[in-house]
């Protein structure tokens, strides 16, 4: 073979590696483009998925909530009974008093209800907050706040600090009381304090505006447990406290630390309270509970310890029946969870009025 057929043949061989490599290359970036959209199809499918969990989640939370709702309205109704899942049958009491063992809080029903069918057996877990088991944070007294201080754990100084703050930043005027604070504290804050904002001269909206006035922290307000010695632990003072603007304490689900800001109650007295409204058993939301089902009845209990024109100006801050329900509402499925808060106001006919309604992701 001469030199011009030994140059041809090389030139056809390297036309076909350059042509079996631009091959390898197309197969290479075609074999990418299937993975890839496989793999984005694999996540939008996922995501899809785990979206249609969140929206049925969400409805079972919805769920929760009527379900507690139509509880609380049997109850005004008096309904009389209602059917358990598990064969046994809850009565109504037919006072108007509310109280923990009635089926509106103590229902097996209410802890992980199982919901079959289109929901791929999700469930709803409910949990409800009698508001006027707590205080009215706009409306007690300072007197009040610096028992309810001094039972959480926070000394004297930082006390009154608050208190006066409390007032300053509830009243209308523009004046500091002594320990108090108004806008030449808080527009005197810098940036790393949260800083600058204005005294709000109005009611507070949310407790958590609590957080805002001078001397309280959020070990104060959520409580703390002190890991040294020397280190303050607090109670924390927001499981006490409400916005809602009720007048009268539910004594029936007051804990201890709420009635002893309630005037001349001593601890003693509200433990007493306490012990009788539990029943043998001593706890709350039981069978053998022993509920106040009038306001009378609270003399019975604290006979002998408090005057009768005490009692009298007790009757005015104290009640046995509530108004004010926060629900605490989670659905599932799967591991997919959504919860739901709301606050109602329930009527004397057993309609509701939604106060706030927030939709959270639980951790």
């Amino acid at each position: 073979m001469n030199r011009s057929g030994f140059k041809l043949q090389r030139d056809m061989g390297r036309r076909h590696g350059a042509i079996l490599i631009v091959v390898l290359w197309v197969v290479l970036l075609l074999s990418l483009m299937v993975s890839t959209f496989a793999f984005t199809m694999h996540i939008e499918t996922r995501l899809t998925s785990y979206h249609d969990r969140e929206l049925k989640a969400k409805a079972l939370a919805m769920a929760g909530i009527e379900f507690e709702k139509a509880l609380l309205a049997a109850k005004v109704n008096k309904a009389g009974q209602i059917n358990s899942s598990d064969g046994s049958v809850r009565q109504f009491s037919s006072t108007t008093a509310d109280y923990y063992s009635e089926p509106w809080h103590n229902n097996s029903d209410l802890i992980d209800r199982a919901i079959t069918g289109n929901v791929e057996d999700g469930t709803f877990t409910v949990q409800v907050v009698d508001e006027q088991s707590k205080l009215n944070a706009n409306a007690i007294t300072p007197e009040q706040w610096k028992i309810l201080l001094q039972i959480s754990g926070v000394d004297l100084e930082t006390s009154n600090m608050i208190v006066d703050s409390i007032g300053d930043w509830i009243d209308t005027n523009s004046s500091n009381k002594l320990n108090g604070a108004e806008d030449d504290y808080y527009m005197g804050l810098s940036s790393d304090q949260g800083g600058p904002y204005h005294c709000k001269n109005a009611s507070l909206d949310r407790i958590e505006e609590l957080l805002l006035i001078r001397g309280m922290t959020p070990d104060i307000f959520y409580g703390h447990l002190g890991q040294s010695r020397g280190e303050t632990t607090y109670t924390g003072l927001a499981q006490f406290l409400t916005t809602m603007p009720f007048i009268k304490v539910n004594v029936n689900t007051a804990s201890s630390q709420v009635l002893q800001c309630m005037p001349g109650v001593t601890a003693q007295m509200a433990e007493q309270l306490i012990r009788y409204r539990q029943g043998d058993d001593g706890i709350d939301g039981t069978d053998d509970d022993k509920p106040l089902l009038e306001v009378g009845a609270i003399a019975n209990v604290w006979s002998g310890t408090m005057s009768r024109n005490a009692m009298r100006a007790l009757a005015n801050s104290l009640g046995v029946s509530s108004s004010y329900f926060t629900i605490y509402s989670t659905g599932a499925v799967g591991s997919v969870r959504r919860m739901i808060v709301v606050t109602l106001f329930r009527n004397t006919d057993g309609s509701f009025q939604t106060i706030s309604w927030n939709e959270l992701t639980p951790r």
